[in-house]
């Protein structure tokens, strides 16, 4: 497979820093940047025929748009990718998009020229500090738990999510879960829920044995014993209610809110 030009590399071709890359492509002209540089720099674009996102280009234009970088964990299966695939939805249901865009973003973690603010989701706390020492730009970590300030941190209150439960079924259930990469979001989901289940592949899930009664926070699995002979308790509006939060506390950091509280469960 053919290897993606980055910004980095026309930087390197061009003898010059990402950013000045990053400020003729945008056409910025509040910086000095000589005649013979940009023709350089159009020059190297052209011939690796480099080719930013549209609305990257234009980025700088709309000064109160803001470009959101939505970084996945590395876990490749098919279930990881379609509850990413979820989340990105009510992700994007929330935030305007005559304000906001959002490009996704796997593996290798590197800086991300463009992003306004970044939202790191699922990842470990070691990929997390990767991310956090590449990028200088405001990080929310959804689903991980870094216990740092200078971040904020949404998880799922899994004690809430219990009570929810036994309310629902009584004691007689099975929480089923896709293993979280962090291991201190799995530990909590084990304090909730000692007899809970992690899986990780579509195989896992079909082979398992388990209640008649579920209860899970993952749309795939919820979906998958749908038309089954399981009762499945699985809140819709939680997904939606994490991105109502992540928005929220993207609005106050992009705008120099001050802020007291910097960790929710959800």
């Amino acid at each position: 497979m053919e290897k993606k030009v980055t910004i980095h590399d026309i930087a390197r071709e061009a003898g010059v820093s990402a950013a000045t890359v990053s400020y003729i492509i945008n056409n910025r002209t509040d910086k000095s940047i000589s005649a013979e540089t940009r023709q350089r720099v159009l020059h190297i674009i052209n011939l690796y025929n480099y080719k930013p996102a549209a609305f990257a280009k234009n980025l700088r234009s709309t000064p109160d748009f803001k470009l959101i970088a939505l970084l996945s964990g590395e876990n490749d299966s098919a279930l990881y990718g379609g509850e990413f695939e979820y989340f990105t939805k009510c992700l994007s249901d929330v935030f305007p998009a005559d304000k906001y865009g959002i490009i996704l973003c796997r593996p290798p973690y590197r800086r991300i020229e463009q992003a306004d603010a970044i939202i790191a989701y699922n990842t470990n706390l070691t990929s997390f500090r990767a991310i956090a020492e590449a990028n200088y730009v405001p990080l929310i970590a959804v689903d991980c738990i870094p216990n740092d300030t200078l971040f904020f941190q949404i998880t799922t209150d899994y004690d809430k999510l219990r009570v929810s439960a036994e309310e629902q079924f009584g004691y007689d259930y099975t929480f089923i879960s896709l293993s979280p990469s962090d291991e201190s979001v799995k530990a909590q989901v084990k304090d909730a829920f000692p007899n809970g289940i992690f899986i990780n592949t579509l195989a896992e899930l079909r082979n398992m044995e388990c209640s008649t009664n579920i209860v899970t926070t993952d749309k795939t699995v919820a979906e998958y014993f749908s038309g089954s002979r399981k009762h499945v308790f699985f809140d819709e509006k939680h997904a939606k209610n994490k991105c109502d939060c992540i928005f929220s506390c993207m609005e106050r950091v992009l705008q120099r809110i001050p802020f007291d509280t910097h960790f929710y469960k959800i």
